[in-house]
């Protein structure tokens, strides 16, 4: 009896430890579909829409690739006027504030950032016009 009752726990825990790894492999963000990237900034007389160099892009995706993406409702305020959109067709709207989230809105799911990433991104935009917060 004590046999069964050990096998009936040890697959428990291996079904449940398969459910995290897909689920955490499902939910991260792949970058691999980015081929171009172009910034949009509409915002208190600024109307700036760019495409990006390769080697922004490469930032980028560097920046966002393997990031969790999670379901949230977060009052950080996200907009396409403040956004990257890849191939024309996913689009990356940046918080507002100055919180670390991005709304990947094709997908309605949010990615959270490092300060450190954040601050790349910021960097990346701003000679584009972008600048925060911007509400």
């Amino acid at each position: 009896m004590k046999k069964f009752f050990w096998i009936f726990i040890v697959l428990i825990f291996v079904v449940v430890a398969l459910a995290v790894i897909l689920f955490l492999i499902v939910n991260r963000v792949n970058m691999d579909f980015a081929k171009k990237a172009e910034t949009c900034f509409v915002y208190d007389n600024i109307n700036s829409k760019n495409l990006l160099n390769d080697k922004e892009l490469k930032e980028l995706k560097t920046i966002f690739d393997g990031k969790i993406m999670y379901s949230d409702n977060p009052s950080c305020g996200f907009t396409e006027d403040i956004s990257v959109k890849f191939n024309n067709n996913q689009t990356f709207c940046i918080a507002r504030d100055h919180c670390p989230i991005v709304y990947w809105k094709e997908k309605n799911k949010y990615i959270r950032l490092s300060e450190n990433e954040k601050t790349k991104l910021y960097d990346l935009l701003s000679p584009y016009g972008f600048f925060f917060p911007c509400v």
